[in-house]
């Protein structure tokens, strides 16, 4: 997507994917570094009961791996704040829980599939085969209100079509540390927990078999009166400014019981 674009049409660009768009924070000369690129992660297989409560104190946690790496990697840009999250699944879940720094908790979207990423938000990206051309888009903004989206590709109407169709079942809760929509304040971060069912999947083949790779994106959009322009980050190395770019995506392996 053109950054020589007014504003005005990149504003309706974005809309008609969802959350994409152009990096309002372009790079510059002698720009950090980024962390090192993490193309694989696992989704292991959740050991316990999973409480979405929006707290990281369930035991099977605790056997996630942590995916901290997020980054503007498009710029090799650090965050300004930090991201860890983590996947887990099951017979009927994929689970989600990210725990995410925030001077300044913003999100005043209240409807479901709303425009969630004009607010603090937390994004998942799933496509489940390399062969079609199906993904999903699942967001939770920091007022726990819901976005999720099945697109059967990115030429089909993006989220002015699909929005008002997708129901795919994701639950969420969310917990923050500090007060929401009071920008004079400093506030700690926020932390949501999820589960999406693999009946959501169906489309797309459902519930994956131990072994399986999906590739996956986990993205965040931060606003803050302490910013400029909003902080975008990644778990994927992207080498565009575009969540939906899933040429670039991480690739996630569903690991079974007992492995």
């Amino acid at each position: 997507m053109s950054r020589s674009l007014p504003l005005l049409m990149l504003g309706v660009a974005a809309l008609a994917l969802g959350c994409s768009g152009p990096d309002p924070n372009p790079a510059s000369d002698g720009e950090e570094a980024g962390p090192p690129v993490v193309r694989a992660a696992e989704c292991r297989w959740a050991t316990g009961p999973i409480k979405i409560d929006g707290s990281p104190d369930d035991a099977a946690w605790k056997n996630a791996e942590v995916l901290k790496d997020f980054a503007a990697y498009w710029r090799k840009s650090k965050p300004k704040s930090a991201t860890k999250a983590r996947l887990l699944w099951d017979d009927r879940y994929v689970y989600f829980l990210a725990e995410m720094e925030d001077k300044d908790l913003y999100a005043d979207v209240k409807t479901r599939n709303g425009v969630t990423w004009s607010n603090d938000v937390f994004e998942l990206f799933f496509k489940p085969s390399a062969d079609s051309l199906r993904y999903y888009e699942f967001q939770v903004n920091a007022a726990n209100t819901p976005l999720e989206l099945f697109f059967p590709s990115r030429g089909s109407g993006g989220y002015q079509r699909f929005g008002p169709l997708t129901r795919l079942g994701m639950e969420s809760a969310v917990k923050l540390q500090g007060t929401l929509n009071h920008w004079e304040d400093v506030d700690t971060g926020w932390t949501v927990e999820g589960r999406i069912p693999w009946t959501g999947f169906r489309a797309a083949g459902g519930k994956p078999k131990a072994g399986t790779k999906w590739r996956f994106a986990l993205c965040r959009y931060d606003y803050s009166a302490n910013l400029e322009q909003p902080d975008l980050s990644c778990s994927a190395p992207l080498s565009v400014s575009d969540f939906h770019h899933y040429e670039d995506y991480g690739e996630l392996t569903f690991v079974g019981p007992g492995k």
